[in-house]
């Protein structure tokens, strides 16, 4: 069985700023910067205390926000993608395409750990084909062969991190990257070569780490990311056809007035995401919470 040891914040935080991210630690919470001058918390389903936030020094020009336990002391809310109750997952109690899926799946791939950065180095195809596909701009530097070694080595200077891989006879056709912060297995990295696509390696992979996590014994949910808008939606939907459910966390967004002001104008449909609004649903309260916390953003 393969452990899933769990990462302490800071550990977690050192392996994202590997991955390329931009965090800092502010009032004793590491920060991540999702966009310039705007924050969110690195291990974002943790409440916090909506009255003692301290953001980092730059995101007092843009924004921040972050998860609280009170939702009375929320002005929008955060959709996030969960697979809950972690512990009961079973094969079984899949829909009958999903398992034929996953069944199919394994008459093709055979998945295991990867245990070195050399052996992770032979999916680089597979990403190749990933980025040609997606044209995913993240990260997209690693199509080079030499900057995907340079990832490779990073991911395996975290002994925490684990890694899986799909293969078809001698070759990695999928790659799957897990982080355990507490009782959260983190979802964050999925690519895979459109051929294994067709032959469902997807849906094997998600089911191999559910099974994981049901067998660690130590994780309540799996957490697959943010919920999407526009053409990203899609990815979502692989995953809520399988058991994820949306879940809308209470948030407290802090703006500073000039950039709102700017949002409002000009990105009015990312302004109506950060913000959580929902038409007609007591708008004219939320605008009264709304104001209170923002203004708060420009101390």
């Amino acid at each position: 069985m393969i452990g899933l040891p769990s990462m302490t914040l800071a550990e977690y935080a050192a392996y994202e700023r590997d991955m390329g991210a931009r965090v800092a630690e502010s009032g004793g919470v590491f920060w991540r910067r999702v966009r310039p001058l705007f924050y969110r918390p690195l291990f974002l389903l943790e409440p916090l205390d909506a009255g003692g936030v301290t953001p980092p020094a730059e995101a007092r020009w843009g924004g921040w926000q972050f998860v609280v336990g009170d939702a009375a002391r929320a002005n929008g809310s955060i959709d996030v993608l969960l697979f809950r109750n972690a512990s009961a997952y079973s094969l079984d109690r899949l829909e009958k395409k999903r398992r034929w899926e996953v069944r199919t799946a394994q008459r093709h791939f055979t998945v295991r750990r990867i245990e070195s950065p050399r052996e992770l180095t032979e999916a680089h195809p597979a990403y190749v084909d990933f980025q040609r596909r997606t044209r995913y701009g993240y990260r997209s530097d690693r199509v080079d062969a030499r900057r995907f070694a340079e990832w490779a080595q990073a991911v395996f200077r975290h002994p925490k991190v684990r890694v899986l891989g799909a293969w078809e006879g001698g070759t990695l056709r999928a790659v799957s990257v897990l982080q355990r912060v507490g009782t959260t297995l983190l979802y964050s990295t999925f690519f895979a070569s459109s051929g294994a696509l067709h032959r469902h390696v997807a849906s094997l992979m998600l089911h191999e780490v559910r099974r994981l996590a049901a067998e660690s014994g130590c994780v309540d949910q799996v957490f697959a990311g943010l919920r999407k808008a526009g053409r990203e939606a899609s990815v979502d939907e692989f995953y809520l056809q399988r058991g994820c459910e949306i879940v809308r966390l209470p948030a407290c967004l802090r703006v500073h007035p000039l950039t709102g002001w700017c949002l409002r104008m000009i990105r009015p449909g990312l302004w109506r995401r950060l913000s959580g609004e929902r038409v007609g649903v007591a708008e004219s309260a939320k605008a009264g919470r709304a104001s209170s916390c923002l203004s708060a953003g420009s101390r």
